[in-house]
């Protein structure tokens, strides 16, 4: 072999052995499967177009595809009223008014007694006693709805008074229930509220299919589970399994994307491996934090959930049992008596 020859080929082997890929987490990448994605993590999103995606964890609220499942800030969470975005809409708290509800009266989660009504985020002591039979019961000169003490109080079967008039509150049964002429979810009060087993109300008179593995046709549009589109991210078995229909008409396991329950995915309440068990249940959690925050107050624990502090006089693995009186905190372990001074834990299981 000549000198020239040897040469080429050393060049040529120095090529193969140092030429690596990597991907621009700016760009997408088109794939057919994770073996396309460069391997390090990266995967092939099995939602919609595929491309290739490196996880970083659960979904959250920030505008990108952080499970890459491919769909962006899909949480598959509702709206409550805590000051949070809980399904990444952009808006907060939305459906809830303090002013007017009076589960959260004032502030989220401040809940009026029955006999109150909130009136400009206040609770009052509603005095209207019957808001459906036409008399002006407490001499106020307002009749029924039109009275505010009446607020969210029943104005007869299917009906509920807001905003100081009648409004549908059943939206199922072919009947015009708030006297407006509009029959169920034709009815702009019908949004978002059940239209019968597995379906809701959607605007403009629509319904929309939330039963999704029941093999039942809920909204009436001829297609029936997954394969309605309404489906798409819905559950399509029964907990505590958590399989989803796809955009292809399939029902899988979150869609499409099994993951590994660990880290963060062991304080998140869903099932992201599919095998019938949630966070600290997993063996593979054991060690990792169950608390909310991501704190070590709670810790997976052969699993189940285990009380890590036993002096925040919190009930910090949802067991019922706050410190002391949690067999997690055995006999000796430092906590705070209930005047916040430092004790053990005694037989009793009190902090003395």
């Amino acid at each position: 072999m000549t000198v020239t020859v040897r040469f080429l080929l050393a060049a040529a082997l120095l090529l193969l052995t140092t030429c690596t890929v990597s991907f621009s987490p700016d760009l997408k990448y088109s794939c057919t499967g994770d073996d396309d994605c460069g391997g390090g993590g990266w995967k092939c999103t099995t939602i919609g177009t595929p491309v290739c995606c490196l996880p970083t964890g659960a979904e959250i609220c920030d505008g990108k595809d952080n499970d890459c499942d491919g769909v962006v800030d899909n949480t598959k969470k509702s709206e409550v009223c805590n000051g949070v975005d809980d399904d990444c809409d952009g808006e907060v708290d939305e459906g809830f008014n303090v002013m007017t509800d009076a589960a959260n009266c004032g502030a989220c989660g401040h809940a009026c007694a029955s006999t109150d009504v909130c009136l400009d985020g206040v609770c009052t002591l509603r005095t209207e006693v019957e808001c459906s039979d036409g008399i002006d019961n407490d001499g106020n000169g307002k009749v029924d709805c039109l009275d505010a003490s009446c607020e969210a109080s029943s104005c007869g079967a299917g009906c509920v008074c807001k905003g100081l008039a009648k409004t549908e509150s059943r939206c199922d049964d072919t009947l015009d229930n708030d006297g407006d002429t509009q029959v169920d979810c034709d009815d702009a009060d019908c949004l978002d509220l059940s239209c019968g087993a597995g379906c809701v109300c959607g605007a403009a008179g629509t319904k929309k299919e939330t039963g999704c593995y029941d093999l039942v046709d809920n909204d009436g549009d001829a297609k029936v589970d997954c394969a309605d589109p309404d489906c798409v991210g819905q559950p399509c078995a029964a907990p505590p399994v958590f399989f989803t229909c796809s955009p292809g008409g399939t029902c899988n396991c979150h869609g499409g994307a099994q993951i590994a329950e660990t880290g963060v995915l062991c304080r998140d309440g869903i099932d992201n491996d599919c095998n019938g068990k949630k966070d600290c249940a997993e063996t593979t959690c054991d060690g990792k934090s169950c608390s909310p925050d991501g704190g070590a107050d709670c810790t997976c624990a052969q699993a189940r959930n285990k009380e890590v502090n036993c002096s925040n006089q919190l009930d910090d693995d949802g067991d019922g049992q706050v410190d002391c009186a949690d067999p997690d905190c055995p006999q000796g372990t430092g906590c705070l008596t209930t005047g916040g001074a430092a004790g053990t834990c005694s037989a009793t299981r009190t902090c003395e």
